[in-house]
């Protein structure tokens, strides 16, 4: 065999991949639970770290502690795709 090709590392990786996949879903910060903020062109929440409103465009400053709203379920934000 050759340097640096061991069947057995390679085999010990591809079955940890498969199982740290959904752990490390399941353990990702969940986006419900970050603060908001009010976009200052539509009114509408928007992400605290959001650079643009995807709603009207306008360009968003990093928000102040004062500005940030805190997560509440019945506020919707638009999904970024």
């Amino acid at each position: 065999m050759r340097k640096g090709s061991s069947l057995f590392v390679w085999f010990v990786i591809s079955g940890l991949v498969p199982l740290l996949g959904p752990l490390a879903a399941a353990l990702y910060r969940r986006e419900t639970e970050e603060a908001l903020r009010i976009c200052p062109g539509c009114n509408r929440a928007v992400r605290h770290y959001d650079a643009m409103c995807m709603n009207c465009g306008t360009d968003l400053e990093y928000p102040q502690d004062s500005e940030l709203i805190e997560p509440d379920p019945s506020i919707r934000v638009r999904a970024h795709l």
